[in-house]
């Protein structure tokens, strides 16, 4: 009965991804929607290529997807990627679809699957990673992933004793998802080492996991991540096996040392979140027996995906689009630090981070908004912020509540209208930062913006 029912399900897949292609529309949802709604346990009849490579973690799963199946690509492997679709069981349903006989048989070289980090319990038992990268491990949307304690240990519950980790090093959450004598890699970064660090947000790692002692801190970055130790039983955060030395913005490179060895990397974006991502990739790739000249010609090729990070660079200013995801407070204060931290000094910050679907068919919490740091919104170099959205007058009261002058605030309540109550002549670089639901809203803000800006120039 099982083959049958995987069978069916294989051809209603196929058969609708088929449809969709000739309707010219996306096959990254639909057909494993439709084949694991004919047979649940779809998965468990693909026979996954001889290397599985899982990537999950709170932010940057799709980044380090993207780079890993770029440059394995790029050194002539054939690939089974979710990169384009969701990170659940429907989306890598829908990638093998794609990819594998209607026996079930796949048909490339390495599976690299994007995968929730709380869908891992139930994709894992199918698809047993021979690799797991993990980013990050951070507060994520109440609904969504609870706290980061728990879905640490739903990971490491889920994960085989055969796989090998790759794990943050200057994540204690994240440096905890591992068996005892597991294969473990760790990464971090030792380059740009902040000297204090003042946060009105809260930290998520305070006692040892091991001892409950409390735990003496070196330095932190931002929430957790970081160097700390424990003073009574010696526990603390795992020495890097690769690890950042230098952040060169000016040259666009940045320094991985391993093994006793010194590497330099084309630097692809300078934001410290996205150079955890690419030292983990490099971890990744190193341990799977690429070479740096492999490794390094991808990095010379690949740019972020453009629905993460886009710069539009026009003869006076710049527009810069770049996701931060809504009801994810550490991805939404990392984008405003990032922001306040650049060269300008009148930057323009248009926010669409409601929860577009909340907003239709459910109540969206906006505890998250005490959680993320909006004191980041208050530097002197931002001249305007915009909150476009049903919720933008909950970040509006946020945004006062952390010091941001009222006279630089402005709302409405629609986001694809962001761009109205946009002063141009009072910014020189504009950044649309945006939810992941928000991404065909961002680009009509952005396009209305140009269509003004090309109005004054007549």
């Amino acid at each position: 009965m099982g083959k049958l029912r995987f069978y069916t399900a294989m051809a209603a897949g196929k058969l609708s991804g088929a449809v969709l292609r000739l309707m010219k529309k996306s096959t990254c949802y639909v057909p494993g929607h439709i084949a694991v709604s004919v047979w649940n346990d779809f998965l468990s009849g693909i026979q996954p290529p001889k290397t599985v490579i899982a990537v999950t973690g709170t932010n940057g799963k799709t980044t380090v997807d993207n780079l890993i199946t770029t440059i394995l690509q790029e050194n002539g492997y054939s690939v089974t990627s979710n990169r384009l679709g969701p990170n659940m069981r429907t989306g890598i349903a829908s990638a093998f679809l794609e990819n594998c006989t209607f026996s079930g048989r796949c048909t490339t070289d390495v599976a690299v699957l994007e995968v929730d980090e709380g869908s891992t319990p139930v994709v894992f038992p199918t698809m047993k990673p021979d690799y797991l990268i993990c980013t990050n491990l951070m507060r994520d949307s109440i609904k969504h992933n609870g706290h980061p304690w728990y879905i640490a240990y739903l990971i490491g519950l889920a994960t085989p004793e055969t796989t090998k980790m790759i794990l943050n090093a200057d994540d204690m959450i994240c440096s905890s998802v591992r068996k005892k004598g597991q294969d473990v890699t760790y990464f971090g970064i030792d380059a740009a080492r902040p000297t204090d660090y003042v946060s009105s947000t809260v930290c998520d790692v305070v006692y040892c996991p091991e001892c409950g002692e409390k735990l003496e801190v070196e330095y932190l970055r931002y929430n957790h991540i970081g160097r700390m130790h424990c003073p009574k039983c010696g526990g603390g955060s795992p020495a890097p096996d690769f690890l950042v030395t230098d952040i060169n913005p000016t040259e666009n490179s940045f320094t991985v040392l391993h093994d006793g060895i010194r590497e330099n990397y084309r630097l692809i974006n300078d934001n410290l979140v996205n150079v955890y991502n690419f030292v983990g990739v490099i971890a990744l790739l190193s341990r799977m027996g690429l070479s740096f000249e492999q490794i390094a010609k991808g990095f010379a090729k690949t740019e972020i995906v453009s629905s993460r990070y886009n710069v539009l660079q026009l003869p006076d200013r710049k527009i810069v689009m770049q996701m931060a995801k809504g009801q994810n407070a550490m991805a939404c204060g990392r984008s405003y630090d990032y922001v306040s931290h650049l060269p300008g000094k009148r930057k323009g910050l248009i926010l669409l981070v409601d929860d577009k679907f909340d907003n239709v068919k459910d109540t969206e919490s906006t505890c998250w908004l005490y959680d993320c740091d909006f004191s980041y919104l208050a530097d002197d170099s931002i001249s305007q912020i915009v909150f476009a959205g049903p919720r933008c007058r909950d970040q509006y009261l946020r945004a006062l509540i952390a010091g941001v002058d009222e006279k630089k605030l402005r709302m409405v309540d629609i986001p694809k209208d962001g761009a109205k109550p946009f002063d141009i002549s009072l910014s020189d670089d504009i950044y649309i930062l945006y939810d992941v639901y928000y991404v065909e809203e961002s680009y009509a803000v952005r396009q209305e913006l140009m269509d003004r800006m090309k109005g004054e120039e007549k």
